[in-house]
């Protein structure tokens, strides 16, 4: 949901006195249904790739310190600790409020997909560089297919993010109907 969105509701909100009990019943199920709260079974998932991102960023660490390589591959690596830093970042916000958050999820997706986009370039001025030796653009392949895969990703969180936004909507509606129903019974 958008700022403007979320502004636009609380105008409405605000703008006539409305039934206390059902305005309390829509935010508690609105907010179940754009945070729900995390359970065991849905936290394993964010839990095991946190401490993969961990892991991932000690050995960048590592690998800063320890080999020499060329600017381009640096920059790869800097990129990529630190899209994981901020999405190491993002998860361990969601498990300490317990609660899942979509944007987090999308956010992080776009994260990677923006790393994957930076990623690929760094990739084809390496290979540049280097034009007449087959093996320099060898990496383009794997950047491709990381960026490809990023954009599978972002494209289905915008699609869930959608039907989201529409459940939100239908909620409201239902929620203005029931609200029109109450009062025309009084």
């Amino acid at each position: 949901m958008n700022d403007s969105s979320s502004k636009l509701i609380e105008k409405l909100f605000n703008s006539e006195k409305l039934n206390p009990v059902l305005k309390a019943s829509y935010q508690e199920e609105l907010n179940n249904m754009l945070e729900p709260k995390l359970t065991t079974r849905t936290a394993l998932p964010g839990t095991a790739l946190l401490v993969l991102l961990l892991i991932s960023i000690a050995a960048i660490v590592r690998n800063l310190i320890v080999f020499e390589p060329g600017p381009h591959v640096i920059f790869s690596w800097l990129v990529m600790g630190g899209t994981s830093i901020w999405v190491a970042y993002l998860i361990l916000r969601d498990l300490v409020r317990q609660r899942h958050s979509p944007k987090s999820v999308y956010s992080i997706s776009q994260a990677f997909f923006c790393a994957g986009g930076l990623m690929t370039v760094a990739s084809l001025l390496a290979g540049a560089s280097d034009p007449t030796n087959p093996a320099s653009t060898f990496s383009v392949l794997f950047a491709f297919v990381f960026l490809f895969v990023c954009a599978a990703w972002v494209t289905t969180n915008r699609i869930a993010a959608a039907e989201l936004a529409a459940k939100e909507q239908m909620l409201r509606i239902e929620y203005r109907l029931a609200d029109l129903a109450e009062r025309l019974k009084a």
